[in-house]
């Protein structure tokens, strides 16, 4: 039977487009981040818990805290519309130099998870200062046309 064979190659094709399928979708769970405010990230509440996030705020002046052991900084991030700071502690060495800069509005992208204290535990630190890095970017003008002579 001709027909039978077709069957057969066109169940297993279906069997193995449906593992490749499935095998995707697994993958990109696991590496898929969502991007929240401070705001945003309180509003999920415990949904939010144990799932790779990216939180965007700006960093509160004066609560940049070195561990004693050097490795760990805390520091408290929000945003306009959240109505309590956030907590984010990073264990991972040195934190951009722009967050010492107090006087500024830093704002900060952390990547990691909330803990179930509330706390989020940053993987990752991002920083930066809008005012500074607009002032450096503009390029000085010049007249390239004049005769020196």
């Amino acid at each position: 039977m001709p027909g039978g064979s077709n069957l057969k190659f066109i169940v297993a094709g279906g069997v193995i487009a449906l593992a490749v399928a499935y095998l995707v979708t697994m993958g990109l769970q696991g590496t898929t981040e969502y991007f929240l405010t401070v705001s945003e990230l309180q509003a999920k509440g415990p949904g939010a818990q144990n799932q790779m996030l990216r939180v965007s705020g700006t960093l509160i002046p004066g609560s940049l805290a070195h561990d004693g052991d050097g490795l760990s900084v805390h520091f408290l991030i929000a945003d306009a519309a959240a109505p309590t700071p956030l907590a984010v502690t990073y264990r991972g060495g040195q934190v951009p130099d722009t967050m010492a800069d107090t006087s500024a509005n830093v704002e900060i992208v952390a990547e990691g998870k909330l803990n179930q204290q509330g706390t989020f535990a940053a993987t990752d630190v991002l920083a930066k200062c809008p005012s500074r890095l607009e002032d450096a970017a503009r390029p000085e003008e010049h007249d390239y046309s004049a005769n020196p002579g």
